[in-house]
């Protein structure tokens, strides 16, 4: 079964682009599918909104008591999908920036064999649209940078978000973690990424056209705790530089 897990909070004004994407991708698939929907104490009646759509997709909300962040929510997310048996997980932003359509050749590149499949500004055919300066900077140095660290496979964009998994491999990492994602900010991608490096994984990416021009809500990520959060990360993880893959250390 494919488990699509959706961390939102307040994203009210893009759910309906979104779900009639959704709608208009899954038409013709045939297999089980599931989206669960992680709700971080959205105020704007983001959940209502979405279980507008329940008898169109098969939407599983789950609304968290207080606000874990994107890495909580994307924890929460995770191991609910695990929990429902899931076969292989896509995960993926909500404010419409990240179109549906894409999670087919990401399915498809996970049937050729690998165990992660990233949606990358960075592979050929990828773009970001209505990014701002600063923000593509800090992405670029960042993946530009981890890369050289710490290679996984053919991936080149770490801090995105929108990725499938082989849920065999997460679970691994929870049964020898304990936990799948500890940071709450945006570094939780990255965080993930380096504790999947030690499985070995065979990962690779797809094209991805961010759209960020689509996204309604206010940014949520705050760029110096963001920085520090990745500046704590990898220094944890120094000694496993392009080295043989080891555990990743967990910033407390």
């Amino acid at each position: 079964m494919l488990n699509i897990v959706i961390p939102v909070r307040n994203e009210r004004e893009s759910i309906e682009p979104l779900f009639d994407k959704f709608v208009s991708a899954m038409s013709d698939y045939s297999d089980p599918y599931k989206l669960t929907v992680v709700d971080g104490v959205s105020s704007d009646g983001t959940p209502d909104l979405i279980r507008q759509y329940s008898n169109r997709l098969p939407i599983e909300i789950v609304e968290l008591k207080e606000n874990l962040g994107l890495g909580g929510a994307l924890e929460v997310g995770l191991l609910k999908a695990l929990e429902n048996g899931a076969d292989a997980i896509v995960t993926m932003d909500g404010d419409d920036s990240h179109d549906p359509h894409t999670i087919h050749a990401m399915l498809k590149k996970l049937d050729d064999g690998y165990d992660l499949i990233v949606a990358s500004r960075f592979e050929p055919g990828g773009e970001e649209v209505g990014v701002a300066g600063y923000r593509k900077v800090l992405s670029h140095t960042a993946s530009g940078l981890l890369r050289f660290l710490f290679p996984v496979g053919e991936v080149k964009d770490y801090s995105s978000g929108f990725r499938a998994y082989r849920a065999d491999v997460l679970r691994r990492v929870k049964e020898k973690n304990g936990r799948l994602v500890r940071e709450s900010g945006f570094s939780c991608m990255m965080e993930v990424l380096l504790q999947l490096r030690t499985e070995g994984i065979r990962a690779a990416e797809v094209p991805l056209v961010l759209r960020y021009d689509l996204k309604q809500s206010e940014t949520k990520m705050h760029i110096g705790h963001t920085v520090y959060r990745y500046v704590i990360v990898i220094s944890k993880n120094l000694r496993f530089a392009r080295g043989l893959n080891r555990p990743a250390e967990q910033a407390a």
